[in-house]
């Protein structure tokens, strides 16, 4: 089982390997507060390998979570398979996307 790495440096989140069913039941709800303390974070989804409708499931909640605790978060580097999945998925513009 293949998990996803999240690592927090100066307001950016980088999130690498899996996004998947298996690999976002164990990323911890209570590093969560620790990563919103920022007021902004930026996602940078650059080195994420596989994604499956239950990673890109994680970024909403993710993103309820900001909102939650007044963070205000966006997604950057978004890799083609996820894109792909968004626009499968109808969320095409649900999701704060910025361009590098």
């Amino acid at each position: 089982m293949s998990k996803a790495n999240i690592v927090l440096n100066h307001g950016t989140l980088t999130v690498s390997g899996q996004l998947s069913r298996h690999s976002v039941a164990h990323i911890k709800n209570s590093e969560y507060v620790n990563w919103f303390a920022h007021g902004a974070i930026n996602v940078d989804l650059s080195d994420v390998s596989k994604v499956d409708t239950a990673g890109l499931a994680w970024l909403f909640y993710l993103l309820e979570q900001a909102a939650h605790h007044s963070c205000q978060l966006s997604f950057s580097n978004i890799p083609e398979k996820l894109t792909k999945l968004i626009t499968l998925s109808g969320v095409d513009g649900l999701l704060p996307i910025t361009c590098d």
